[in-house]
């Protein structure tokens, strides 16, 4: 017998409470009573985005990629508050580690292999989008990175927003997006590209990496005005990195945020080869804030974590004597299994707020890392 709709004394899904709102839509945290599971049920008026992939909502089904997230199921949304706007509601796994947003809001730190790793799967996801699908998401970004419990591993989401990529330019319109992650050339050509999307995951990384953009601090016009003029969204000291970012990584977000789009990689695939390329130390506060605090770091990559020589930096502010007021840094290393010992070769007292220092003291902890043997 078909299924011809809900148990009204018992539906199969019980609301347990809104997690978003919007102006032309909704998200809300569900329980599906037959499977006890938590869903979401995201509504939107396909109104809203009328070129994109919620037009052809088959289509939202049909993408399939471990880095994409999963539509279950999906049907015209009953609720007279949407009534006129040709809403749907779609059904979707729940993540349980919030988004990249939600956990920079709750200030979770990521270290640079977590960051780089979401950033590989974001790609990974782009390029089965662009490529296989040939659409552009058009609205990457933190709330639209969903993480697993441990906030390490990501999918992308929100595919409501995907353009069709017309054929013979390589481009789609710029429905909108979201302001501080939008490519520069999205406003002032009307249009984006593969490229653009490279563009949003190079600022979703670099938050992931220095720390959430003081968003209650942001003045949106100015942010209209500089991408209206093909400019980022912000001046250029918020697309830098902090002291324990190492070189290397720094250069590939870089060049993911490049102004000029033909200076980006030119596919998710290229980009993402360059990513699993690099090496470096994967660096992780654990204390602190700002430019005092306490990073571990672990080497090589090569090995299992548990098998890794660790590595740990502090920056402490001098109380008394004759550096009174200046920035202790030091740094220990320890093998596994090991107690841990001091570097005193490194030892050094910087001024307070020398970023500059800091980012050299990490640059000669990489160096002696790295050349030890492994």
């Amino acid at each position: 017998m078909p299924i011809v709709g809900d148990l009204l004394q018992r539906p199969t899904y019980e609301i347990l409470q809104t997690i978003g709102e919007g102006n032309v839509g909704v998200c809300r945290l569900a329980r599906h009573d037959i499977f006890d599971r938590d869903v979401v049920q995201k509504t939107i008026s396909l109104l809203s985005v009328p070129d994109g992939v919620a037009r052809e909502p088959h289509l939202l089904k049909e993408a399939r990629h471990k880095h994409l997230i999963e539509v279950w199921d999906a049907q015209w949304e009953p609720d007279p508050q949407f009534r006129g706007l040709d809403a749907v509601t779609f059904i979707c796994d729940y993540y349980p580690g919030g988004s990249v947003y939600d956990a920079l809001m709750d200030g979770h730190g990521f270290g640079v292999a977590d960051a780089m790793r979401i950033c590989g799967q974001v790609l990974d996801a782009l390029e089965y989008l662009h490529q296989d699908r040939a659409y552009v998401h058009r609205d990457v970004k933190p709330g639209n990175v969903l993480l697993d419990q441990s906030r390490e591993n990501a999918v992308l989401a929100d595919l409501g927003s995907a353009g069709k990529i017309d054929p013979r330019t390589g481009t789609a319109p710029d429905y909108g997006g979201t302001p501080l992650y939008l490519a520069p050339e999205a406003k002032s050509t009307g249009h984006v590209t593969l490229r653009s999307d490279l563009y949003s995951i190079g600022v979703t990384t670099i938050e992931m990496l220095a720390g959430r953009f003081p968003y209650e601090q942001i003045q949106f016009s100015e942010v209209d005005a500089r991408l209206a003029a093909g400019k980022r969204a912000m001046t250029d000291r918020w697309y830098t990195f902090p002291p324990h970012v190492p070189p290397n990584v720094r250069r590939f977000v870089s060049s993911l945020v490049r102004v000029e789009p033909a200076r980006r990689p030119d596919t998710a695939r290229s980009a993402l080869r360059k990513l699993n390329g690099l090496q470096y130390v994967d660096w992780r506060r654990v204390s602190g804030t700002e430019l005092l605090g306490e990073w571990v770091g672990t080497w090589p990559p090569t090995k299992i974590p548990a098998r890794r020589r660790r590595y740990r930096v502090q920056a402490i502010e001098v109380a008394r004597g004759r550096h009174a007021g200046r920035v202790q840094v030091a740094a220990e290393w320890q093998k596994p299994g090991s107690p841990w010992r001091s570097i005193r070769r490194l030892t050094s007292y910087t001024d307070a707020g020398d970023a500059k220092a800091l980012t050299e003291f990490f640059r000669q902890v990489e160096s002696l890392a790295q050349a030890s043997p492994a």
